[in-house]
C-alpha cells in the first residue's frame, strides 16, 4: 500500500486501513468538480491526499457562502458518519488533488469499527468546532483579517507543493468570503502593499508568512491549534 498523508486514514490500524480501502479508489479531483450536491444523496466519503474541497452554504439567489475547507487533514462527508445521506450544504473542489473516494455503503460497512468510528467523530467534533469558530469570526473580524486568516489555512495545504502560490481569483475569494469583491479588493491591497502577497492573474502568491499571521485574527490559530491536536492522537486512542 502506498504512503498514506490522509491524516484520518494514516491513524488506522493496519487491519482497518486495508478494510477501509480495499474498494477505495484514489482520483483527481478537478477544480469545481462536486464531491455532493445540495439537497442530494451523498453517493462518497473523500479523504484528500491533496488539494482541498469546499463546503458551502447555497442561497436562494444562487450566492453560495464558505463554511469551511477540508484538505489533507480530514474528509468531506461527514452527513455519513451520521447515518445520514443528505446535506444542506455542497461540497466541491477549490484547489485540483487527489482523494481517496470510498461509497456511501463501504463508508457505512466500515462504520462497524469502533477503532474507524471513533476517530470520525472525534475529527466531526474538531470540525464542529472550527466551524463555530469560523461563524463568530465571520460576524466579529474586519476582511483584512478573515482573508489572511483563509489564505493562511490554503497556504498550510498547499504551499509547500506549490511554490507558495495559491491559485485563485478575487473573485471567487470574495465569493467564499461572502462579501462584496470591492472589499477583498481592498483587502487584497492593503496585504500587498504591505509586502506580505503579490497578486497576478488569478494567483496570490505568499511573500510573507509570519507578517500575514500577524494580520491574521486569532481564529487562524485556534483552527490550525485543534486540527494539530487532532493529527497528534495516538491510533490506540481511537480504539478507546
Amino acid at each position: 500500500m502506498e504512503l498514506l498523508s490522509n491524516g484520518i486514514l494514516k491513524k488506522l490500524s493496519p487491519d482497518i486501513k486495508n478494510l477501509v480501502l480495499e474498494r477505495a479508489e484514489l482520483v483527481e479531483l478537478q477544480i469545481r468538480e462536486v464531491a455532493y450536491e445540495s439537497n442530494e444523496p451523498i453517493e462518497n466519503a473523500y479523504f484528500p491526499e491533496s488539494g482541498v474541497i469546499s463546503i458551502v452554504t447555497p442561497m436562494s439567489d444562487g450566492v453560495l457562502v464558505e463554511a469551511a475547507t477540508v484538505g489533507d487533514e480530514g474528509m468531506v462527508g461527514i452527513p455519513l458518519i451520521l447515518r445520514a445521506r443528505k446535506s444542506s450544504t455542497r461540497a466541491f473542489c477549490q484547489i485540483p488533488g487527489t482523494a481517496w473516494r470510498i461509497s456511501a455503503d463501504h463508508f457505512q460497512y466500515c462504520l462497524r469499527s469502533a477503532e474507524f468510528t471513533v476517530l470520525l467523530l472525534r475529527y466531526t467534533q474538531t470540525f464542529l468546532d472550527v466551524l463555530a469558530q469560523t461563524s463568530a469570526c465571520n460576524r466579529l473580524h474586519s476582511i483584512e483579517e478573515r482573508c489572511a486568516r483563509w489564505l493562511l489555512r490554503l497556504h498550510d495545504r498547499v504551499g509547500e507543493s506549490n511554490d507558495d502560490i495559491i491559485p485563485i481569483t478575487q473573485e471567487f475569494l470574495a465569493q467564499m468570503l461572502g462579501v462584496r469583491r470591492t472589499g477583498v479588493n481592498l483587502a487584497a491591497g492593503i496585504l500587498q502593499r504591505a509586502g506580505f502577497i503579490t497578486y497576478v492573474r488569478g494567483k496570490i502568491t505568499i511573500l510573507d508568512r509570519e507578517g500575514l499571521e500577524e494580520v491574521a485574527c486569532e481564529c487562524y490559530r485556534v483552527a490550525r491549534e485543534s486540527f494539530e491536536a487532532l493529527d497528534s492522537l495516538d491510533s490506540r486512542d481511537s480504539k478507546e
